[in-house]
């Protein structure tokens, strides 16, 4: 009986580390945008929070995350504001890692270094973050 828990235990390990786990949508490529942005969505009720960002190459939808985090972390974008972003690139929009708006010198980080979100606490509960 030991030697089957021991090896049920011994093959459950590496995914109970997490360090090589990553969620699903770490595998897409990660994209770096300057732009203006042009449009904010971020409101109680209203789904993902995003922000259109009018860039060199035309206007990209940036996902944020959970409005919980983002009044949390006290970020306010306006229509307007500079933004420099890091993000995974989808179909047609991107999903932020970390979204910075230079004019307030304000940095929001939303993902980990393996891309689980901070909002809900990162792979190991928000230690750490992506630069």
């Amino acid at each position: 009986m030991k030697n089957w828990l021991f090896g049920i235990l011994l093959f459950a390990a590496p995914v109970w580390a997490g360090d090589e786990q990553r969620p699903p949508i770490a595998e897409q490529p990660v994209v770096e945008l300057t732009g203006t942005v042009t449009r904010v969505q971020i409101a109680m009720g209203q789904g993902m929070p995003y922000l259109e960002v009018k860039t060199a190459k035309g206007t990209v939808r940036l996902y944020l995350g959970s409005m919980r985090y983002l009044v949390q972390e006290n970020f306010t974008p306006k229509a307007g504001d500079l933004l420099e972003a890091k993000g995974y690139k989808m179909a047609d929009s991107v999903v932020a890692i970390r979204v910075e708006l230079p004019a307030s010198k304000k940095v929001l980080k939303l993902r980990d270094e393996n891309g689980w979100p901070l909002w809900m606490g990162g792979r190991r509960r928000g230690e750490g973050g992506p630069d």
